[in-house]
């Protein structure tokens, strides 16, 4: 009997050793705003969400396999805090869905995930990657109409590991299993002191739309509380219009508060060099901290179209060379 005894407390020994080995985090982030779009069409007042980070409800764990090898793996739902429903009716782990392996040599991911080329627009924009003041480079791209803009699905990733002296690199390919919309982008990137610069190139291989070729070049810099960001990027298509952007934008922190501001321009052109759009987005914002995971934040844009350009904000709708406002006040809750 005793023996029998003996037994048990080994394997539950043995068995709280291989759980501490593992660990799985539940995390996410719920954010939800009133927002308001005017436009020379139509204006629209909503209440919204995402204005500063995507709400969403993640799971991410490790477990060590000894030797420096560690299995990862990462999913995460994206959802729209102001009705409960999913971000994407298509899928319901659309913002990411990997796993991967980690060791001394870096990390390898296989499923759904950012793709460099995006990770330079979010990185190198002191609004970050949502909100009505962010990403105009990246919305008056073409890469926005290309399936793999943000996240390419059935894609091998690869990440190189930290203690580079300060470099990095990021290497993609996706599968097109058969169907149009395959992305391949590598990145390169530094970060030392205050300076962060990354540069990558993108390749979207889709018939259905049109073959693009992208550059993308992200640089911030900070100057003790003032951060300093400038981002500029080339798509150039095989038959339909090209596009580039510049942006500069700053962020200041003054204790638990953050001012923004930056300016954008994104122009659309035929293979010919004839100008096809024309979009100047301005804007300004803030972000109190309440605490470390909880934020008051406010947002304002106004963009001015040219060349036949109608972009809008916040779901208003503008004609050929009108502009458009856009106005956030929100909340942003992180667990």
């Amino acid at each position: 009997m005793n023996r029998h005894l003996l037994a048990l407390a080994a394997l539950c020994a043995l068995s709280g050793t291989a759980v501490a080995q593992s660990t799985v985090t539940v995390y996410g982030v719920l954010d939800t705003n009133l927002g308001m779009g005017t436009g020379s069409v139509s204006d629209n007042k909503q209440v919204g969400t995402g204005g500063l980070a995507g709400s969403r409800l993640g799971f991410r764990g490790t477990e060590d396999l000894g030797g420096g090898l560690k299995a990862n793996f990462l999913i995460e739902h994206g959802l729209n805090s102001d009705n409960g429903t999913q971000a994407s009716p298509a899928a319901f782990w659309n913002r990411l869905s990997y796993v991967g392996l980690a060791g001394g040599w870096g990390e390898l991911q296989l499923g759904r995930v950012y793709t460099p080329t995006f990770l330079v627009h979010a990185t190198y924009d002191a609004f970050g990657p949502q909100g009505v003041a962010a990403q105009q480079v990246l919305f008056g791209s073409m890469e926005i109409a290309q399936p793999a803009n943000i996240r390419a699905n059935n894609a091998v990733n690869y990440l190189t590991p930290a203690g580079l002296g300060g470099f990095m690199a990021n290497a993609q390919v996706s599968a097109g299993e058969g169907a149009p919309g395959k992305y391949t982008g590598v990145s390169a990137g530094y970060q030392g002191g205050g300076f962060a610069g990354h540069v990558a190139l993108g390749r979207y291989d889709n018939p259905a739309i049109d073959d693009l070729s992208s550059l993308t070049v992200g640089a911030r810099y900070k100057f003790g509380d003032f951060t300093l960001y400038g981002l500029y990027d080339r798509a150039n298509s095989g038959n339909s219009l090209d596009t580039h952007g510049l942006q500069v934008s700053g962020m200041y922190a003054i204790g638990a508060l953050e001012l923004k501001a930056s300016y954008a321009q994104a122009s659309r052109e035929t293979p010919a060099g004839v100008d096809a759009g024309t979009s100047k987005r301005t804007g300004i914002g803030a972000v109190y901290h309440l605490s470390k995971r909880t934020a008051l934040y406010g947002s304002y844009a106004r963009i001015g179209n040219s060349d036949g350009a109608n972009a809008a904000l916040n779901g208003a709708v503008t004609a050929a060379n009108q502009g458009s406002t856009g106005l956030d006040l929100g909340i942003r809750h992180a667990f």
